[in-house]
């Protein structure tokens, strides 16, 4: 109970300073649901700058994620296999890590070698602020045409089959409309 009250005043504290502070720039909102998120998403190991407008016409799912959460780590597999089981062809998982030090992303991509997941790496925390990301993992689905459909905050068990169940619906939606639009 403690920590959630010196949590409450931090945070009210951090408030009180930004808004004091006349030429602080206000914190980047989140993309709202129906919005365009921020479009650039870092680079992948080989140095490809990864966009999200390079992968219009299918659901993506970008998860931001760090060494030290514990939830991420567990995500992670899951979303790995649900890109595996679905193939490219209408997903594409995104996976960008943030703020850890070159030695531990590394490490990570290491154990993550035969993962089919694009990883990227966001080193000062720039990304995720477009995002409004403040807490780990943060999960965003975005539909066929570049527009944010969910935005999950955390992870659990129960939470992993809503997430399939979301993206499910998606790329049904999806295969739906391009089906409509073959026999069109």
């Amino acid at each position: 109970m403690r920590r959630w009250i010196l949590a409450a005043i931090l945070a009210l504290c951090a408030q009180s300073a930004w808004a004091a502070s006349p030429t602080a720039a206000p914190p980047p909102a989140a993309p709202a649901i129906g919005e365009t998120p921020p479009p650039a998403l870092g680079k992948d190991g080989k140095g490809k700058a990864i966009n999200l407008a390079d992968y219009r016409g299918k659901v993506v799912i970008v998860t931001f994620w760090a060494s030290w959460c514990g939830y991420c780590l567990k995500e992670l597999p899951a979303l790995n296999a649900l890109q595996t089981g679905a193939g490219e062809q209408w997903l594409k998982i995104i996976a960008v890590n943030v703020q850890d030090e070159m030695p531990q992303y590394r490490a990570m991509l290491r154990q993550m070698r035969d993962y089919t997941l694009v990883m990227t790496r966001d080193r000062d925390g720039d990304i995720a602020a477009t995002y409004g990301v403040k807490a780990y993992p943060n999960l965003w689905m975005i539909n066929p045409q570049g527009k944010v459909a969910v935005h999950h905050v955390g992870y659990g068990e129960s939470s992993l089959q809503e997430i399939i169940n979301e993206i499910k619906r998606l790329l049904y939606v999806e295969m739906e409309r391009q089906k409509t639009a073959a026999a069109g």
